[in-house]
């Protein structure tokens, strides 16, 4: 009976790295998702910035292979007899992985992961089958080569801290999270701040529009009037279909200072003032005046975002010295 129970462990742990795989093919998918969601108002705004998409999407899922197949040589190569070794346990797991992920991605959007706009190249040939199968086929190569280098690396390591024949037991969830703690972190890292430095680059005007088909909703015209005043009107633009009603509001700055509202500008200690005194309201053809011995003889830097508090992201739509 022992002898039976032991010739059939190979077979019992198959359907767990499958399982394994599957996770893993979820874990994918989401990040794929949400790199695409984040990235699609960026790439619209500025499309040279594509390429640290490219890198992010790229060095995440390089990192997310090789920490999976490091996991799996943990969960399922533990010295016993009969037990997979790590290579296929690394290969089964990433060729699952694969299946669940093109399986899911073509299913539920059409497969643009690689386009020009969203990555490296496009698989449109408009039979889903060949769509799947294409990235069945690169998915299933890179992710089962990593995640078998990853489980033997693993597997290798533990050989020789613990010996060959000794029979480890399956780490704890806890005990695995601080193992991989730094690939986890580096994991998360490499999947927000990419986007947050970016989205800071276009707030600040350091990362400018260079797609020629992005239009503003709106434009603003800003002149001075004479040498102490700034004159300052909103305009939609009429070739852009207008969005529904929201709440929207109008955020302005001289030199770095909020002078949205009189308000605003008590506390930013520059003499200035706005008219009328709610500032520049988000409405076709309204106007405000900045004021103030603060511009008299003095180039300022002028900036005017508008921020789109329903549609959750902010435009500007002015920013340069004046």
């Amino acid at each position: 009976m022992g002898n039976l129970r032991k010739n059939r462990l190979l077979p019992d742990v198959i359907p767990a790295i499958i399982l394994w795989g599957c996770i893993g093919g979820i874990c994918l998918t989401a990040i794929i998702f949400f790199l695409q969601a984040v990235w699609a108002p960026v790439l619209d705004y500025n499309t040279s910035v594509s390429l640290v998409k490219k890198i992010q999407t790229i060095g995440s899922s390089v990192i997310l292979f090789w920490t999976l197949g490091m996991v799996a040589s943990d969960l399922f190569c533990t010295g016993r007899k009969n037990e997979p070794g790590p290579v296929f346990t690394g290969l089964l797991s990433g060729i699952t992985m694969a299946f669940v992920f093109s399986s899911i991605y073509v299913i539920v959007s059409r497969p643009y992961l690689f386009s020009l706009d969203n990555g490296i190249f496009e698989v449109n040939t408009g039979l889903k089958l060949i769509e799947w199968f294409i990235l069945f086929t690169v998915f299933g190569i890179t992710s089962g080569i990593l995640q078998a280098t990853g489980a033997w690396y693993r597997h290798s390591r533990k050989e020789s801290k613990t010996g060959r024949t000794d029979v480890r037991e399956k780490p704890t969830c806890s005990r695995m999270l601080y193992t991989y703690r730094f690939l986890i972190l580096i994991l998360l890292a490499l999947l927000i701040i990419p986007p947050i430095l970016v989205n800071i680059g276009i707030e600040t005007g350091d990362i400018k529009r260079d797609n020629a088909f992005y239009r503003s909703f709106e434009y603003s015209e800003v002149f001075r009037t004479n040498d102490g005043s700034i004159q300052i009107s909103m305009k939609h633009d009429i070739v852009c279909p207008q969005r529904g009603p929201g709440l929207r509001f109008v955020n302005i700055t001289v030199d770095g200072r909020d002078v949205s509202t009189q308000s605003i500008i008590v506390d930013s200690g520059l003499n200035l003032s706005i008219y009328p005194p709610e500032g520049l309201v988000y409405r076709d053809n309204s106007s405000a005046v900045i004021s103030g011995d603060y511009l008299y003889c003095n180039p300022v830097h002028l900036r005017i975002n508008v921020t789109y508090t329903d549609l959750g992201f902010r435009d500007v739509i002015f920013n340069g010295t004046i």
